[in-house]
Parts: C-alpha cells; sequence; structure tokens
C-alpha cells in the first residue's frame, strides 16, 4: 500500500509558496486609495492651498486606473503551456518519488520542468500591457528601457 502523505503534505506546501507570492505581487487597489483621498478632501478647508493639488492627484489616479484596465491583460496561451509544463513536472517528481531507484533520473526534466511551469504561470497570469502575440510591452521614457538606467 502506497503511502501519499508526504506527497500530499508537497502539494499543500507548493500550494501555500505560490500563494504568497501572488499575494505578494498584488497591488494595493487604486480605487480605495482614491476613495481615502476624497474622504479628506471632503475634509479639508474650502481654502486650504493643498485642495487643488488632491484634487488632481485623485483624478490623476483615477486616470491611470481606468487606462489599466482597458489597456493591461494576461498572456492565455501562456498560462496554458505554464500549467502543462507545471504538471508535467509534478507528474515526474511523483514517478521519481514513488518508483525510486534509477527513476530519480526523472528529477532531471522534473525540476526545470517545474520551475518554467511555476515562473511562466506568474509571469502570464500578470495583468500587464502585451502586444499581440502575448508578450509584454516595456514602456520607454526619455529613450531608457523600463528597469535600466540612464
Amino acid at each position: 500500500m502506497t503511502n501519499y502523505q508526504p506527497m500530499a503534505a508537497s502539494v499543500v506546501a507548493v500550494c501555500g509558496v505560490v500563494g504568497l507570492v501572488v499575494q505578494a505581487r498584488r497591488t494595493r487597489n487604486v480605487m480605495d486609495d482614491a476613495k481615502r483621498d476624497l474622504e479628506v478632501l471632503a475634509l479639508l478647508p474650502v481654502t486650504s492651498g493643498q485642495r487643488a493639488a488632491l484634487q488632481q492627484s485623485i483624478e490623476d489616479a483615477v486616470a491611470r486606473y481606468l487606462a489599466d484596465r482597458r489597456d493591461k491583460s494576461r498572456d492565455p496561451s501562456g498560462i496554458v503551456i505554464a500549467l502543462f509544463l507545471a504538471a508535467t513536472g509534478a507528474f515526474l517528481w511523483w514517478l521519481a518519488a514513488s518508483n525510486g531507484g534509477y527513476w530519480w533520473w526523472c528529477a532531471a526534466v522534473a525540476l526545470p520542468s517545474s520551475l518554467f511551469g511555476v515562473f511562466g504561470f506568474v509571469e502570464s497570469v500578470t495583468l500587464a500591457q502585451r502586444d499581440a502575440k502575448g508578450n509584454k510591452i516595456r514602456v520607454v521614457e526619455d529613450g531608457v528601457a523600463e528597469g535600466e538606467t540612464p
């Protein structure tokens, strides 16, 4: 009789780590910030010098929020491929763990398959501006690509 307890514990651990990564990557909701700023705006005196700056900040935040909702998307084909790679890796890990012996050579394929699957899933499921092929579009400002130093 096969003991599935270690495999179940591994699945729970992987799901927990994936959950932590997704939670860490989640950004604050812009509309919650705008609501809070609107409450502060309502409390400010009409003669306050900061009133116009705060109102402009709120309008900019709402415009960015609407642009993000309209322009950003996920990569469905990347998600499917990543899930396939992750499932293949999981199957190969299970095969090696359940059979032992020379089956541990499956780990040579399971490790990269699992890694590419997990990282590919996170990359593809993230909302971003994408081209027709699903590749992320990098924003270029002042001749410097995103992530580079001038």
